[in-house]
Order: C-alpha cells, then structure tokens, then sequence
C-alpha cells in the first residue's frame, strides 16, 4: 500500500487529505522531527502557517532528503494566504492547494501525481545505457568515485531542485540536450577528487568549471558509442547554472529523461533529451 505523509497537518487537514485520497493509500500525518524516509512515500503533504523562512527551509529540506526521486510535494494553504504562489513553488513545492478549493478538482490534481512514471521505451532504452554506463565509467575514471544507477523517470518539468547543472545542447544527426544536477556536498567532493585536492582547496569559481568540464567529458565519452547510429551528435560548449529550482533549456515539447545514480549517501542526476532528427522528404 502506498503510503500519502502528512506533516505537521491539523487534525482538519488530515481529515480533508483523507478523504480525497481515499483508495490503496494509507495517510500517514507525522512531525516534521520524526517524519519517516521521503524516499518511502507516494507523496509528502504539508501545511503551510505565517513563520514563512521555517516552511521554505522545510520543503528545501524534504527536496533535498528525496535524492532527486520524482516525488511530489503538495502544500496546503488558507484561502487568506496572500503570499505568491511561486515562494512555495521556488523552495521545492510541486503544487499549492487552497483548502478552500472544490474537492473534486483538489482529488483530481491529488490523483494526477499518484499515477506512476512510465518507463523507457525500446528505442529510448537504446541511447539511455549508453549514458549510464559511460556516467558510472567518468566517475570511477576521473573522481575514482563509484555511481550506481538507481532509476530513471521522464518529466516535462525544465525546474531541478539541485544546487548546480552543467549543460550540453547536442546538434547534428540528432539533437537535444544532457545536462547533470548535483548538489554543492557532492559536487565539491566529486571535483576536489577530479583536480586531486582536499575539499577545502575548491571556491565556487573551481566548483562551476569542474562541473562544466563533467558534463563534457561524460557526452564526449557517450557521443564516441553512438558513431553510425541515428543517435550520433555532435556537442556546444557546456554552460553552467547555479540556483535551487533553476531552469534548464532543454528543447520545447521533449521528453527529458532523468537519471538518477547514487555516490554513498548523496545522489545526482543525468537529464538526456535526444532524438533523431526528421528525415527530410
């Protein structure tokens, strides 16, 4: 049985949220000092109140314990409350509902982000392994640190909740984008392995290149399997963004593929978006 986490709700909340997702789950409402493991819910409800900054840094927090798994996190708020919706949104929120809104439309969206992510198709399998097994082999090669990949969803949401993503466009026999999201803990320690010096030898500016040069070695290296296939590419410079729930640009109505690898108790994530282009008739 799935298992819906409240936390900190009232007794009201819990009771509405029980209601609507009636069904094989079970509603679970718990403090947010002893909440079980993200990774173990179908989705994380909380309940948002005026201290504004502990709310933010819970929901960053929560985001942050998911490792990049697609779950979502819905807040739950006062028809009085006048703050934007983007200030939930932007802390790692995937959906702000009005306690006052029409119940069937508040379990439609509920139900919405129950149904599970679909899993990759034969010809998406076909360039995916290829970024995996390449993304294991840099890190083991370069920052002689062990991945291992743990899974993969498909999403249409360009927003990723990491602190840091290096981006590739990829252009020529196919086309689309790779990019990986890492959090700085992780991200300091993968380039400080990369550049052969401690942790506390890395700034910001070392940590932006590094990332920017991982992104480059990791499509190069998987660019070479594809020569003489539909998915051959050629690759633009990196660039670099920085920021919790930045933006990627990857190309308009596409699947992006995002990988999920796990390095000890941290994770980071793979986005592939990439397709043959049209045979022009």
């Amino acid at each position: 049985m799935d298992t819906i986490l409240l936390i900190d709700c009232s007794d009201d909340v819990t009771t509405s949220m029980a209601g609507l997702l009636k069904g094989n789950h079970q509603v679970v409402n718990v403090s947010f000092e002893d909440r079980d493991i993200p990774g173990k819910n179908k989705m994380i409800i909380l309940q948002a109140h005026d201290d504004l900054d502990a709310i933010s840094k819970k929901i960053s927090k929560i985001r942050y314990e998911c490792k990049f798994r697609d779950i979502p996190i819905v807040v739950v708020k006062q028809s009085e409350d006048q703050i934007p919706l983007e200030y939930y949104l932007s802390s790692g929120a995937t959906e702000v509902l009005p306690l006052d809104a029409p119940p069937g439309a508040c379990r439609q969206i509920l139900q919405g982000y129950l149904i599970p992510s679909r899993k990759p198709l034969e010809s998406e399998t076909e360039y995916l392994t290829p970024f995996i097994e390449n993304t294991i082999n840099v890190l083991k090669a370069t920052a002689q640190m062990d991945a291992v990949f743990r899974e993969v969803y498909f999403s249409n949401d360009f927003r990723i909740f990491g602190d840091i993503s290096g981006i590739i466009g990829l252009s020529g026999v196919s086309e689309g984008t790779v990019a990986v999201t890492l959090y700085w803990d992780l991200a300091r320690k993968i380039i400080a392995n990369m550049m052969h010096v401690a942790d506390n030898q890395l700034n910001a500016e070392y940590i932006h290149d590094g990332v920017g040069e991982l992104i480059n070695v990791i499509s190069g290296s998987t660019k070479k399997r594809f020569k003489g296939t539909p998915f051959h590419f050629d690759l633009s410079l990196p660039t670099v963004v920085v920021g919790s729930g930045h933006q990627l640009g990857h190309p308009d109505n596409s699947s992006i593929a995002v990988l999920i690898f796990d390095v000890a108790q941290m994770a980071f994530v793979l986005q592939v978006c990439l397709k043959p282009k049209q045979k022009q008739s």
